[in-house]
């Protein structure tokens, strides 16, 4: 009886190495097109053909994936039941989690800057807002992943949740592989929110019941996506929301 319980709860507990993995491979397809088969050919160019980009992408690059792998590794030690060293390795993910924050708000800056001095206007200081805005619910969610680190039930799925979230980036470079997709937009941004359906739908299958993770940060992804798609992100563009971007560029940078 005792072995079969063990097989339970090893079987169940490869459902967030298996989910990590996914993330990998969607991170490896989505960006392959626009930076790893050009990095590849010596031909990556940011979108004004500026070849000579900036350490700050490299560096959001690398700890992005950064932050891919160590998931699968911490997923991986408690698959086989290594739970001290994956303690021990959770100081290491707060920095690494920390950095893609900051590398990633550093990024919004650059791109930011960049497209406004190529003659971008209010469209362009929008998204800067929407970029900022997908870092900081990363933060937070993973910062609440590290406050509820003794409640492995929440920590788990909070930390599934960032990087469904963090992945969205990845999904929209799906419209490079798949040109003749309409609304690609739409598209990928609710295939990206199915991975939260999925993991709600194997909650229900083992434990017959939601995790309240996933029905309040779940639910408020999900809450914010569709108002973004159906806005056109048009919130982002409001009054208070450029005068934000230009104070947080500063009015010199606009």
């Amino acid at each position: 009886m005792t072995g079969v319980v063990a097989t339970k709860v090893a079987t169940r507990s490869g459902f967030f190495l298996y989910m990590s993995l996914g993330f990998l491979a969607i991170a490896l397809i989505g960006f392959s097109t626009t930076f790893f088969l050009p990095l590849a050919r010596g031909t990556f160019a940011d979108p004004h053909g500026v070849r000579d980009a900036p350490p700050v992408i490299y560096v959001h690059g690398a700890l992005l994936f950064g932050w891919l792998i160590f998931l699968i590794a911490q997923a991986s030690l408690i698959r086989v039941r290594n739970v001290s060293v994956h303690r021990r390795l959770g100081s290491f993910g707060a920095l690494l989690g920390s950095a893609v924050v900051i590398s990633g708000v550093a990024v919004s800056l650059y791109a930011t800057r960049r497209d406004l001095a190529a003659g971008g206007g209010d469209v362009v200081l929008g998204d800067f807002v929407g970029l900022l805005v997908t870092f900081l619910i990363f933060g937070f969610v993973i910062a609440a992943a590290i406050v509820l680190r003794r409640d492995s039930e929440s920590h788990k799925r909070l930390l599934l949740l960032a990087t469904i979230w963090i992945l969205s980036p990845a999904w929209l470079r799906f419209r490079y592989l798949f040109p003749a997709v309409e609304n690609p937009m739409v598209v990928f941004t609710l295939m990206a929110d199915s991975l939260i359906l999925v993991a709600i739908a194997r909650d229900l299958m083992a434990y017959k019941r939601v995790h309240p993770v996933y029905i309040w940060v779940g639910g408020l992804i999900i809450a914010y996506d569709i108002i973004y798609l159906f806005s056109a992100g048009f919130h982002f563009q409001s009054a208070a929301w450029l005068r934000l971007a230009r104070w947080l560029l500063g009015e010199a940078a606009v």
